[in-house]
């Protein structure tokens, strides 16, 4: 086996487990996941808006929001975050 087909074979190996870990995450709702859907405050019941806007580099990383009303933060899927003292 050369080189390329190796490369070829790992990299067709690395995207797999990606694609399952984001099927994983979406089914379990945890940070690999994807949410499609509009998060509501729980505390509030605010809306978010369709664009996100992170505050922090968590959000900016895994999604999240600030809710505007509140300043509650939010995970991508609406759960309240709390966040050490």
């Amino acid at each position: 086996m050369n080189v390329e087909t190796c490369f070829g074979i790992a990299f067709l190996v690395g995207l797999a487990v990606g694609i399952v870990l984001v099927i994983h995450g979406t089914i379990a709702k945890n940070r690999w996941g994807v949410n499609l859907h509009r998060v509501e405050c729980p505390s509030c019941g605010v809306v978010m808006g369709p664009v996100r806007m992170p505050n922090s580099r968590e959000q900016a990383l895994w999604g999240g929001y600030t809710c505007p009303a509140c300043r509650s933060e939010l995970d991508k899927w609406g759960r309240r975050v709390a966040r050490p003292a």
